[in-house]
């Protein structure tokens, strides 16, 4: 199996033109390095802001980097798919779930033609009856079977839409799929069941994940490695319980502390690099 990355991502910079600032240049992404290797997932940290929603759009194509390299599967990603072909390649290689399922669902469409909309485009060589048993399998595989593909998106639970992004995401067989958020909206009982998909499906199928979120606890579970973003910038990055427990960073440290625990008072981040030792 090769042992090349996933993904490489090198010098990566995107800048924005203010609307209220006279079209002043803001830097959301300020020269970042990184690779995610297969069957890994690597977690980028970070609040509201530092860019890591940024980088993700920019890896999958939503936006376009002012300058760097973004590497996929050793091919790079150079200004855009151009022609409908290359945009079914680059879906095929990295596919995005999104925070909010219900917002990327057609709220008319049935759970199986979702899917198999997803499967059509790229398997088109399957036939009708072929496409909707691949439909059932892969709606089985992420605990959606029996009567779930004739429901439409509204007749589903937060946690059930979820699954269904993630059922649409497998059905391209990608490489690498980058969930940004993807179970900040869910209560903590069904956040634990859709990492615990993710564990099962990255078991059982040769794929990377590249975890967009805030939330440390998420990432204790799900990630091998983590970066930490502050403003743009690459603050920190390492195994995940090596930096979670013995965070380097004044940055990290910070976002430790600030997690509620047994005795936890909130503080001001400010104060928090204060208290919290080096």
């Amino acid at each position: 199996m090769s042992t090349a990355p996933v993904l490489s991502v090198r010098g990566l910079r995107k800048e924005y033109a203010s609307p209220v600032r006279g079209g002043e240049r803001i830097v959301a992404v300020d020269g970042i390095d990184f690779d995610v290797a297969p069957d890994e997932c690597l977690a980028i940290v970070g609040e509201s802001g530092s860019g890591k929603t940024t980088v993700a759009k920019t890896i999958v194509g939503l936006e376009q980097a002012t300058s760097g390299t973004i590497v996929v599967g050793g091919a790079p990603r150079v200004g855009g798919p151009k022609r409908h072909r290359d945009r079914v390649r680059w879906a095929g290689e990295v596919q995005y779930v999104f925070q909010d399922p219900y917002s990327s669902l057609n709220p008319r469409q049935r759970v199986g033609a979702v899917v198999e909309t997803s499967v059509a485009v790229h398997r088109p060589e399957l036939s009708r009856a072929d496409r909707r048993s691949a439909v059932a399998r892969l709606l089985d595989d992420v605990g959606l079977g029996g009567g779930f593909a004739d429901r439409l998106p509204h007749e589903l639970s937060g946690g059930q839409r979820q699954r269904v992004a993630i059922a649409r995401s497998l059905a391209a067989d990608p490489r690498l799929v980058i969930l940004d958020e993807a179970v900040a909206a869910l209560d903590v009982s069904i956040q634990a069941q859709i990492l615990n998909l993710l564990a099962d499906i990255r078991e059982q199928r040769p794929v990377s994940y590249l975890f967009i979120t805030h939330d440390l606890a998420v990432v204790n579970q799900i990630a091998d490695r983590v970066i930490v973003m502050e403003d743009g910038r690459v603050v920190e990055e390492g195994a995940t319980r090596q930096v979670l427990e013995q965070p380097a960073h004044e940055y990290t440290r910070a976002l430790v502390a600030a997690v509620p625990r047994a005795g936890w008072t909130p503080r001001r981040r400010t104060e928090l690099a204060q208290l919290v030792p080096a």
